[in-house]
């Protein structure tokens, strides 16, 4: 790729070498050749330790405050203790399995359920998922300067750094999710029969960490296959998509022999549909408990996760049937909450003032990276997430925490828009 057509690849030494220096750019030298002057490992130890002392603080404030009983955690605990006979019998296909799978490995090892030891394992893959995100953008922009200042950057993300010390899915799925995409890298424009395949045996597992990702293939298939379709073998990208369908099959499997529902992912869906099928924060905030009221009021046992998602995914469907210009109208708000800069309660108003300016900058530094790397084919595959995301978002329930698997990338596109702008002032300086 020419140099000239991206500014964040101007940077790299190929370009100091060929291209004669302005004495503009002699800024943007130094801030380049900072990022590259220290030796390779200990850069990125120095970002796995800056990344874990700021989340062992967290930590420790997260433990303080009592902040697991505020906000709570979702059933993977108590699904892995069940698998251990150390808790009360429940539908364990209420949520994706690989996560509380990880759980029961865990406390089988050290012989006894501990939340603590799962935040210490969940502040660990954090910690490595900022390094996966640095090595992805350094090899996706052939840019040593963007892929360290991307890992630095995910090191203080306030969003990886929150969700890393909590019980929830968040770190674990991020960790995978990265290894992903860091092996979808390696198979490069043309991939074998084999490399497709696997590849697409570790999305299926990825789905299974978090369901939401299981509809991605398709719109991964397209980043990859498209912009290589000349290719001779760009049609075994085909083969991504059995390789996928096995670990969700082999759930359902699983799931209609036990249950006797073919559930593939999880049964969740349906519920999360219509309770967060509305612009209203308040009737959000209602509809939980009057959806249990509305369950009963139908004969259906509200503590039934199966025929509850069922009766609500048809709910869903009929009102945006019914309702075509009201339910678009939900479907476009949604987006934009998808991606609005401040968190909701139970954040306070500063907290929220705060994060709010955050992630603008974040989104506008992350805009212009964007632009910067538009033509770069191997990030096009971060692009169809981010797009996927906001699509699946506007329809289903959308929070904060549902932004979380396209944080890293986002960290990505904005250290890129942060050399980007620098490199301009640096000129115009």
């Amino acid at each position: 790729m020419d140099p000239a057509q991206d500014p964040p690849l101007r940077l790299t030494e190929r370009y100091r070498e060929e291209m004669p220096a302005p004495n503009g750019l002699d800024r943007s030298r130094r801030l380049t050749d900072r990022l590259c002057a220290v030796p390779e490992r200990r850069w990125w130890a120095a970002v796995f330790l800056a990344a874990l002392a700021v989340r062992l603080l967290w930590l420790a404030a997260w433990q303080a405050g009592g902040f697991t009983e505020r906000y709570g955690y979702d059933a993977y605990v108590s699904i892995a203790r069940f698998w251990l006979g150390r808790g009360p019998e429940l539908l364990d296909a209420t949520h994706p399995p690989l996560y509380p799978i990880w759980i029961a490995a865990v406390f089988s090892l050290i012989q006894r359920p501990s939340l603590l030891a799962i935040q210490l394992l969940n502040i660990l893959m954090s910690c490595a998922t900022c390094l996966f995100a640095g090595f992805w953008a350094e090899r996706a922009a052939s840019s040593r300067p963007l892929g360290r200042l991307a890992g630095l950057w995910a090191a203080f993300d306030p969003l990886l750094v929150f969700f890393a010390v909590q019980v929830q899915s968040e770190p674990f799925f991020l960790f995978v999710e990265l290894i992903f995409f860091l092996a979808l890298q390696r198979i490069g424009r043309a991939p074998s029969a084999a490399s497709a395949f696997a590849l697409g045996l570790l999305g299926g597992l990825a789905s299974l960490a978090r369901s939401v990702f299981g509809l991605f293939a398709p719109f991964l298939f397209i980043s990859v296959f498209w912009p290589n379709r000349r290719e001779r073998r760009a049609w075994l990208w085909l083969l991504l998509f059995a390789g996928w369908a096995v670990a969700p099959t082999l759930w359902g499997l699983r799931n209609l022999a036990c249950h006797k529902t073919f559930i593939p992912l999880a049964v969740n869906g349906g519920w999360n549909l219509w309770e967060g099928f509305t612009l209203d924060r308040e009737e959000v905030r209602r509809r939980p408990y009057e959806m249990g009221a509305e369950a009963a009021r139908m004969g259906i046992d509200p503590s039934d996760a199966i025929a509850c998602g069922d009766y609500f995914a048809r709910k869903t469907k009929d009102f945006i049937l019914s309702h075509p210009l009201q339910a678009s109208r939900i479907i476009v708000g949604k987006f934009f909450l998808y991606w609005r800069p401040w968190p909701y309660d139970p954040h306070g108003p500063r907290v929220r003032a705060v994060l709010a300016v955050y992630f603008t900058l974040l989104f506008a530094f992350a805009a212009a990276g964007a632009l910067s790397l538009r033509r770069l084919e191997p990030v096009w595959p971060a692009f169809a997430l981010i797009l996927y995301l906001s699509m699946l978002h506007s329809v289903f329930f959308t929070s904060l925490r549902y932004r979380s698997p396209i944080e890293p990338f986002l960290c990505v596109f904005a250290a890129a828009g942060a050399l980007r702008l620098w490199e301009r002032f640096s000129t115009k300086a």
